[in-house]
């Protein structure tokens, strides 16, 4: 074969015609805000129908975590009360539905409600261990299932739907004798609560382990970007990811690979629009097998962000049609950085968000690398100035 003529190993050929794929594998925790935003942007709770077993157990500690994080709740006093002023007739009972009359009355509230499907605590089967000498275990199983929904009062909106799941389980052990099964209520209970607290990410800050594909090609400085991915320098990744993208046009293959790293790069600052933007034009140029997944979770993403930030406009609209003319309005609404990240990727016009920044308290961090990171997210000029001016 001319191969064998020139000297050349038929697999060294291949790999120079067939380069081997350049992907990595990266293990780390993608962050997520709160899905409704923080502590719920000034939006009341309404507890809605929580039915099955352990739904009291579960409603007690859903009140007092809501409670702790600052979450108010309409009472069923205040709901009578509302009715009563009001002189309002509801078409379903309150919590259960929409109700734009109730809700004008109370104010932005939201409906919580959650289905549990299975709650219970079993013994397994005595288990004898691998070790010298070998253990006698009895161990104890936990289970808990629910659906959790998130409606709007006044649209009956379905804002979030959330599956609840733990499944906990202890052990005793014993060198001599099958030892005692731990309590099964205390698996019920730990299960209960393990529930409970997946329901903070609707109202606290949370982090996801995925395993990324990240391109570190050799060409267009892929491998500089892998680097920083390494050392989670997020800022400085997006930078690296941005310039490479830009600069590696004259490559058809590798800028593809070029556009999906930039594509990762901002879904790790929860910039869901430019991660979209960045993914559709790696597509057009390099078929990545992750990037399909990765454009499904921004959407999400970015959907939720954007059903927030309609939400939040709305009641400062409403708020401000109610206030008297020429004072300042207060919603009651904290203003933070993310905040404001949200409300621009969620399409809000620029002199909306510049308008509630004037006229909202707020709890801004402005320093350099608070600015570098609200300007890899996506905020202009404009909004910066105001929040600068708004301190």
């Amino acid at each position: 074969m001319l191969l064998k003529r020139l000297g050349v190993p038929a697999t060294a050929m291949l790999m120079a015609v067939y380069p081997v794929s350049a992907e990595k594998k990266w293990q780390g925790k993608l962050p997520h805000a709160p899905i409704l935003g923080e502590g719920l942007a000034g939006t009341r709770v309404i507890l809605g129908p929580i039915s099955g077993r352990c739904a009291r157990e579960f409603a007690d500690l859903l009140k007092q975590d809501l409670a702790a994080h600052g979450i108010p709740i309409v009472t069923g006093t205040e709901i009578d009360s509302a009715v009563q002023q009001h002189h309002l007739t509801l078409a379903v009972p309150a919590g259960q539905g929409a109700s734009p009359e109730l809700a004008k009355a109370l104010g932005p509230t939201m409906i919580i409600s959650v289905e549990i499907s299975r709650c219970q605590a079993l013994p397994r089967e005595p288990m004898i261990g691998s070790g010298l000498p070998a253990m006698h275990i009895s161990r104890t199983e936990g289970h808990f299932l629910a659906s959790l929904r998130v409606l709007d009062l006044s649209s009956g909106d379905e804002l979030v739907t959330q599956t609840l799941r733990a499944d906990p389980h202890k052990e005793n052990e014993s060198a001599t004798s099958t030892p005692e099964y731990p309590a099964p209520a205390d698996l019920q209970d730990i299960g209960v609560r393990q529930a409970v607290g997946d329901t903070r990410r609707l109202y606290e800050p949370w982090t996801e382990n995925q395993e990324l594909t990240f391109m570190d090609d050799k060409d267009c400085n892929l491998r500089q970007a892998w680097e920083l991915l390494k050392t989670s320098d997020y800022r400085g990744l997006v930078a690296v990811s941005l310039a490479n993208a830009e600069s590696c046009q004259a490559n058809p293959k590798t800028v593809g690979a070029a556009w999906y790293n930039l594509g990762v790069a901002y879904m790790l600052v929860q910039n869901y629009q430019g991660a979209l933007v960045a993914f559709g034009k790696s597509g057009k140029l390099r078929d990545i097998r992750q990037s399909a997944d990765l454009i499904a979770q921004c959407r999400t993403n970015k959907s939720l962000a954007e059903a927030f930030a309609r939400h939040l406009v709305a009641w400062a609209r409403q708020t401000q049609t109610e206030a008297p003319t020429g004072k300042a309005v207060r919603t009651g609404i904290l203003f933070t950085n993310d905040l404001v990240i949200r409300l621009v990727q969620g399409n809000v016009a620029e002199e909306e968000i510049v308008k509630m920044i004037a006229t909202q308290p707020n709890r801004f961090a402005l320093g350099p690398d608070d600015l570098v990171r609200l300007k890899q997210a996506g905020i202009p000029d404009v909004i910066l100035t105001a929040m600068q001016q708004g301190q």
